[in-house]
C-alpha cells in the first residue's frame, strides 16, 4: 500500500533526508517542523480534509512540546495511529519510555536506508493490523444485528403481516450482503497469505455458502411472498443426487449416504440450486452427526399422496432438546468438529424457508432406534390439473 507518512523534526535537513528515503519506498510524505504543527496536521486529515495520516515518524529532542509528549497526546486521540520516534543521541532510558508510551520503533540519526524501509514496513503491517481490527468489530457488530433480526424473524414472521415481512427482508438483505462482502474479502487475504489450516479455511468457506445462500432466498422471498411460487417443474431425484454428490465430495467427515429412490419420476415446482443447497445443509447435519458415533446416513423419497416424502436420518447422538425445542431459531448450530464451530447456525433456518417457498413442510425428530430424522413433504406438480406421479 501506499502511505501517508508524516515526518516531525525541527531540524530541516533531517526532514529532507529521511523523506527522501521514505518516497524512493513509493510513499507520499508530510512535513511537520513541531509537534504542535503535527498535531494540527493530524486533525486536518482526520476530518478528510486531506488524505489521513497512516503512520508518523518524531525526533524525541524538539523545542516546546517533545517528541513523547507528542507520542502521548497521539496515543489518547488516535490509539491506531503507529508511532516510530527518532533522535541523534538515543539512550537506554529515553528509547524504554518510547517504547513503555506505545512507540513501535526507535531509530536514530544519521538514517540508513535500510534501517529506514523496515520501519516503515513494520509501521504499515500495524496499520494494516489496526483496519482488520475495525473490520472485525464492524462485522462482529453488524453480526449481532443480523442474529437478533434473524431471531425475530424466526419467532414472528410467519403470522404477521406480509409489509412487516417485507421491510424486515430489505434489511437483512442490506446487512447480509455486506457481511458477504467481508467474507469473501478475508478469505481472499487468508488463501492468498496461506494463513489458515484446512479446518478454518473449510469454516470460512462455509460461512460465506452460508450468507449468501441466505441473501439469494431472502431475495426470492420478496419475489415470491406466496408459498409454492415456484414454478419451473424439476424432477427431484436429479436434485437430490446433485445434493449427495455434493456432500460426498467434501473433504470431510468421510460418511456413507445410503440413497433409495424410486425408478419413476418425482415431479415437484422448484428451484433446483436452491432445493439442492438446502438438502445438503441437512446431509452435512447428519454426516456430522453421524461422524461422531462411526454412523452412517440414510436418504430416501417416495410419492406420498399428493406430496413427494424426503427422509434423511442418521446413526448420531440425535438432535438436542433444544433443537427440537425450537429448530428453526437461527443460532441453532450442530456441527461442531475438531473444536471448530462450522456455519452461523442458520443451516435448518434457511432450510425451512426454502421448503416453505416451495408449499413444502419440513419436521424434525429423534429416532426411536438412535439418531435424527428430518422429513419433508413437497407438493407434487400438476400436469392437466392431476398430480405428476
Amino acid at each position: 500500500m501506499q502511505a501517508n507518512v508524516l515526518i516531525v523534526d525541527d531540524d530541516r535537513d533531517a526532514r529532507w533526508i529521511l523523506g527522501t528515503h521514505i518516497r524512493n519506498l513509493g510513499h507520499a510524505v508530510v512535513e511537520a517542523q513541531n509537534a504542535r504543527e503535527a498535531l494540527g496536521l493530524l486533525a486536518v486529515g482526520a476530518d478528510q480534509s486531506t488524505p489521513p495520516i497512516d503512520l508518523v515518524i518524531t525526533d524525541v529532542w524538539m523545542p516546546g512540546m517533545s517528541g513523547l509528549d507528542l507520542l502521548k497526546a497521539i496515543q489518547t486521540r488516535y490509539p491506531d495511529l503507529p508511532v516510530a520516534m527518532i533522535s541523534a543521541r538515543a539512550t537506554l532510558s529515553s528509547s524504554l519510555e518510547a517504547i513503555n508510551e506505545g512507540a513501535f520503533a526507535y531509530i536514530t540519526k544519521p538514517f540508513r536506508a535500510e534501517e529506514v524501509e523496515k520501519v516503515v514496513a513494520r509501521g504499515l503491517e500495524k496499520v494494516a493490523e489496526a483496519r482488520r481490527r475495525k473490520e472485525l468489530a464492524e462485522y462482529t457488530k453488524r453480526l449481532s444485528m443480523l442474529e437478533r433480526k434473524l431471531t425475530d424473524l424466526g419467532e414472528h414472521a410467519w403470522g404477521v403481516p406480509q409489509e412487516v415481512v417485507s421491510e424486515l427482508f430489505v434489511g437483512l438483505r442490506h446487512e447480509l450482503g455486506n457481511m458477504a462482502t467481508a467474507i469473501k474479502l478475508n478469505l481472499e487475504v487468508i488463501n492468498d497469505r496461506n494463513l489458515a489450516p484446512d479446518e478454518l479455511r473449510e469454516n470460512l468457506d462455509d460461512l460465506q455458502a452460508t450468507v449468501d445462500d441466505l441473501v439469494a432466498l431472502l431475495a426470492r422471498f420478496k419475489e415470491y411472498p406466496d408459498p409454492g411460487r415456484v414454478a419451473e417443474p424439476i424432477d427431484l431425484r436429479d436434485t437430490i443426487s446433485s445434493a449427495v454428490d455434493a456432500a460426498q465430495g467434501r473433504p470431510a467427515p468421510r460418511v456413507p449416504i445410503h440413497v433409495d429412490l424410486p425408478d419413476d419420476e418425482l415431479i415437484v415446482y422448484g428451484a433446483p440450486s436452491e432445493l439442492s443447497r438446502a438438502l445438503l445443509h441437512l446431509l452435512e447435519n447428519a454426516m456430522e452427526a453421524a461422524w461422531q458415533t462411526g454412523g452412517q446416513v440414510y436418504l430416501s423419497a417416495r410419492h406420498h399422496g399428493e406430496s413427494v416424502a424426503l427422509t434423511i436420518s442418521d446413526d448420531g447422538p440425535g438432535f438436542s432438546k433444544s433443537i427440537l425445542d425450537r429448530p428453526f431459531i437461527p443460532n441453532n448450530t450442530t456441527k461442531t468438529r475438531e473444536g471448530f464451530l462450522h456455519g452461523l447456525g442458520l443451516g435448518l433456518f434457511i432450510t425451512r424457508m426454502v421448503i416453505s417457498l416451495h408449499g413444502g413442510e419440513i419436521t424434525l425428530a429423534n429416532r426411536a432406534e438412535g439418531g435424527a430424522r428430518v422429513q419433508i413433504l413437497l407438493p407434487l406438480a400438476r400436469r392437466n390439473g392431476v398430480h405428476a406421479s
